[in-house]
């Protein structure tokens, strides 16, 4: 697990995502489960809310809401929404996820779970 306050290289974050995506060109929605350290909840909630402010302005994304577990409150979910996978690699490479990288990778217990799911329109 990364922990250092450097540099995160932005593909090595959006890479296991994108090599899930079977149709780069279409909308997809991320589901990640993140395990906090316990006490690190409003640390991490002060460092996440003006983050998520700015992503759901940016261009291309449709929806990107945090959970938290109501029994578990150092567990929460991530649910993101891309219009493709061009606007999620840029998404990865702005400068507030760029700056909250190196503040948020030592507050987590573990390695997030990442899926991907494709949309599918079942009206055709």
């Amino acid at each position: 697990m990364h922990t250092e306050a450097q540099e995160i290289d932005p593909n090595l974050l959006s890479d296991p995502i994108v090599k899930k995506v079977s149709d780069p060109d279409k909308p997809f929605s991320v589901l990640i489960d993140i395990t906090l350290i316990p006490g690190m909840e409003i640390e991490f909630e002060k460092q996440f809310a003006p983050v998520i402010a700015k992503v759901r302005k940016e261009k291309g994304n449709i929806e990107f809401q945090l959970s938290r577990h109501p029994e578990e409150p150092n567990v929460y979910f991530l649910y993101e929404r891309w219009k493709n996978v061009e606007v999620l690699k840029a998404h990865m490479t702005t400068p507030h996820m760029s700056q909250f990288w190196s503040k948020y990778f030592p507050m987590i217990a573990r390695i997030p779970t990442i899926r991907v799911f494709m949309e599918r329109d079942l009206q055709k």
